[in-house]
């Protein structure tokens, strides 16, 4: 096949690979595959990571809100676009993003949507508490109801997504869950780790970006009461939150016991998981997190780490007790002493992981492009 990927973001540039990367580099072994590249101002000076796909360069207007950024280019967009499905003989395109997905719906190609996100939600954080955010908010809902409606065949990632497809008229999606590299994400020797990173004691983790759908608030606020360090890797985006939880654990007295590392190299992540006695999946409430279930909840199982997370929906359906959940301040104070006086099973956490393989679901995901086709 020949395949024309619309991703979510910057392709090489992002400084967290989603699942379109790792099942796209999969898939390029035996299919051409060609991928929009949208050169966000914010990640430009980023390292690029390789792939295995086609890079189209879309280069245009340079701003750096990243709605903007997709408003102002449209034009340049379906220009690539239309070149690209015309030249190479296009035969299906994997859509996400939410503009552009709405332009190609006139190219005359068949489109799979991957529904990854609850989109509306996912598009607005970035303006929390703003009227444009709410402005965002609206335009997505419409826009990406429309993609959905208009899409040859829909890919989400959970049954709760599944259900929400139903029940707005979209009927018949694939449910093709999040997932992991297990051959690039390893155990190691919890000391070790530790030593390598300079940590002592107990340590619970956070693994992702920095951004207002996360609940590190409330894990800053419960350290006071909790004989352990935190660490928490990944970047912000595009909004000021590390810098709001790194000024909570000031004012709290505790910004000894928080160390940030910013941005770390997927294939490096094992390391710092390892060095976790506990990974968190800490979220706020809202639809985006209930009915969603992210990576790094398999990242943390591939490096036979136990988990503590919000009591979502998704993740409950999902995975049930092999998880530990926790529902409010006091609960995760309760959880954290109760899994740190438990012996890991970390066999049975890789095992786990191992069966949201990226081999595996990429696998899945090529037979609902050809059936699109």
């Amino acid at each position: 096949m020949k395949i024309l990927v619309i991703p979510t973001t910057d392709w090489i540039r992002h400084p967290v690979p989603n699942r379109l990367n790792f099942i796209f580099d999969i898939l390029a072994e035996k299919h051409e595959v060609y991928v929009l590249h949208f050169k966000l101002k914010k990640f430009k000076n980023n390292k690029p990571r390789e792939t295995a796909c086609k890079l189209v360069d879309t280069e245009f207007i340079d701003v750096g809100d990243p709605s903007l950024y997709y408003i102002l280019n449209w034009p340049e967009h379906i220009l690539k676009m239309r070149k690209i499905i015309k030249k190479e003989g296009i035969d299906v395109v994997l859509s996400t993003n939410i503009l552009p997905s709405f332009i190609i719906n006139f190219l005359n190609v068949p489109v799979v949507f991957d529904y990854l996100d609850h989109l509306e939600e996912s598009a607005s954080i970035y303006y929390p508490e703003s009227f444009f955010g709410k402005i965002v908010k609206t335009g997505v809902r419409q826009i990406t109801r429309y993609n959905l409606k208009h899409a040859t065949s829909v890919i989400t990632v959970t049954q709760e997504l599944k259900d929400f497809l139903d029940e707005i008229g979209v009927k018949g999606a694939d449910v093709i869950p999040n997932g992991v590299n297990c051959s690039l994400l390893k155990p190691i020797p919890k000391e070790e780790a530790k030593k390598r990173l300079g940590l002592k004691g107990n340590v619970i983790g956070f693994v992702g970006s920095l951004e207002h759908w996360v609940d590190l608030e409330m894990v800053v606020e419960s350290l006071p009461d909790l004989e352990v360090s935190l660490l928490v890797v990944g970047p912000g985006l595009f909004t000021d939150y590390g810098e709001k939880i790194k000024e909570l654990a000031h004012k709290l007295g505790v910004s000894d016991k928080v160390k940030f590392t910013g941005a770390v190299p997927y294939e490096k992540l094992g390391t710092y998981i390892s060095a976790m006695d506990i990974g968190l999946n800490t979220l706020k409430k809202m639809d985006k997190n209930e009915y969603a279930a992210g990576g790094k909840v398999f990242n943390y199982l591939a490096c036979g780490r136990p988990v503590l997370s919000s009591r979502t929906i998704s993740l409950v359906r999902m995975l049930r007790d092999n998880l530990y959940y926790y529902d409010d301040k006091d609960g995760f104070i309760c959880e954290v002493k109760r899994i740190l006086n438990t012996p890991t099973n970390k066999e049975k956490y890789r095992e786990i992981a191992k069966t949201f393989d990226w081999e595996v679901l990429a696998r899945k995901y090529e037979e609902v492009l050809r059936r699109a086709t």
